[in-house]
């Protein structure tokens, strides 16, 4: 039966449990994603799997708690949970647009896990409020998750990039450009448009190991002390000091948010060698990231360093052939 055909009494029930499906998970999913990114600042599996299975169990359980709908409204409800939850954040600002954006691929497909494990329970259970139970269950199980996890952490793993480029000039002189590069006044292309920290030029203090050299974006500069010099083939350094990754797509005039400081640079280089007559650079960087599941937003990350690499190689390779 369709909600068309209910009593004007029925469609009132209906609406109330749609709203409380779609709000309640939000709301508790919101408060524990704060105490997650805020206090804790523990961006792991309990956060990005645990919390999307649990609402969606959760919003599947209060709009259907006999059992007498379809999956696929069940779906879509703990799927507006999501929704919500992302206004909320944004809302008491715990995160931005661009953010919430990209955990939603991953957060969509646990939420439907969650909504079918709850609809298969409404289902199947011998006892009516088994639902609830689980659910009250579900929720206090994911502080003591969030535990386990904090405990039991390892060490971010190094992750490396490198982006080629070829340019018809002399080693010597792309050397230079390498080195320190003018400005870039070109606007920022492909994912760095959407607020991720581009390059806009590079210079150095001193030569030879030990030097410092400041890649400048438009969030800060990167402070490079030099570690290998060695003159035209190889430019290697640390990353000591690193500005923002990106600016937040929020109402707030200001929002740093904790993941910014998860995202390190380590290390890069740039390799230079002659080949067919042109030269060709490789630029790399190294870097963490203390998020997790790793495997998936190293996809991002991985593609955003990538970008920021062609905009500078590309640059350097306009420059050089000048």
């Amino acid at each position: 039966m369709t909600i068309l055909n209910y009593t004007a009494e029925d469609k009132k029930r209906t609406w109330a449990r749609l709203i409380a499906a779609a709000v309640i998970p939000a709301i508790v999913g919101t408060v524990f994603v704060y105490f997650v990114s805020s206090v804790f600042t523990n961006y792991g599996w309990t956060l990005f799997l645990g919390t999307p299975v649990v609402m969606g169990f959760v919003s599947t359980v209060i709009f259907d708690s006999k059992g007498e709908r379809g999956f696929g409204i069940c779906f879509l409800i703990s799927l507006l949970s999501i929704g919500v939850i992302g206004l909320l954040i944004m809302f008491v600002a715990i995160e931005g647009l661009i953010c919430l954006i990209m955990a939603l691929p991953f957060a969509a497909p646990l939420n439907a896990i969650g909504a079918l494990i709850a609809y298969v329970v409404t289902r199947v259970a011998v006892s009516p409020n088994a639902g609830k139970m689980i659910s009250i269950i579900l929720v206090a199980a994911l502080p003591l998750l969030l535990g386990f996890e904090i405990s039991t952490k390892n060490a971010p793993t190094l992750h490396q990039v490198v982006s080629t480029v070829e340019i018809d000039a002399p080693i010597e002189k792309v050397w230079k450009n390498v080195v320190e590069f003018p400005q870039i006044d070109k606007q920022p292309e492909g994912i760095l448009k959407f607020g991720f920290a581009y390059p806009i030029n590079a210079r150095i203090e001193g030569t030879g190991v030990g030097a410092i050299r400041y890649c400048n974006f438009n969030t800060g500069p990167f402070v490079e002390p030099i570690t290998a010099w060695q003159k035209p083939n190889l430019l290697a350094f640390d990353v000591r000091e690193q500005p923002s990754p990106m600016t937040e797509l929020t109402p707030y005039e200001h929002l740093h948010t904790a993941h910014l400081e998860y995202i390190r640079s380590q290390k890069g280089q740039f390799r230079l060698y002659e080949k067919n007559g042109k030269t060709i650079v490789e630029g790399t960087t190294f870097y963490t990231h203390d998020i997790a599941p790793d495997a998936y937003w190293n996809l991002f990350s991985d593609e955003i360093i990538h970008q920021i690499h062609l905009r500078v190689l590309n640059h350097i390779k306009e420059v050089s052939e000048r």
